[in-house]
């Protein structure tokens, strides 16, 4: 059974365009290159006045998603990247929630 993983971040403030511009010029790629299905990706200013990135990630299965993990956050992505994604977003804002598809 197919699974979404809505993904939401707070991006840290005046940070905006800066994130956008990297998710869309090298971190989407690189996920993409890694075999990841990004559905869609989303801005939206929340109560609090903060912008949260909103992204959909598809897997086939939950064992899919855990060997595409294990692919994609490697020592490389450790090392150089996630450094750089928490100078932009909110490490501590980092909600993930999977939801399975239903048949209607």
């Amino acid at each position: 059974m197919k699974i979404t993983e809505l993904r939401q971040y707070r991006i840290r403030a005046g940070k905006t365009e800066q994130w956008l511009s990297w998710m869309k010029e090298e971190l989407l790629p690189y996920q993409r290159s890694q075999g990841m299905r990004v559905l869609n990706t989303y801005v939206h200013t929340g109560d609090d006045g903060h912008d949260y990135f909103v992204w959909l990630r598809e897997f086939d299965n939950e064992q899919a998603r855990q060997a595409l993990y294990e692919k994609t956050y490697n020592e490389w992505w450790v090392r150089e990247i996630r450094p750089k994604v928490f100078e932009l977003i909110e490490q501590d804002s980092i909600k993930v929630t999977l939801l399975e598809s239903v048949e209607m």
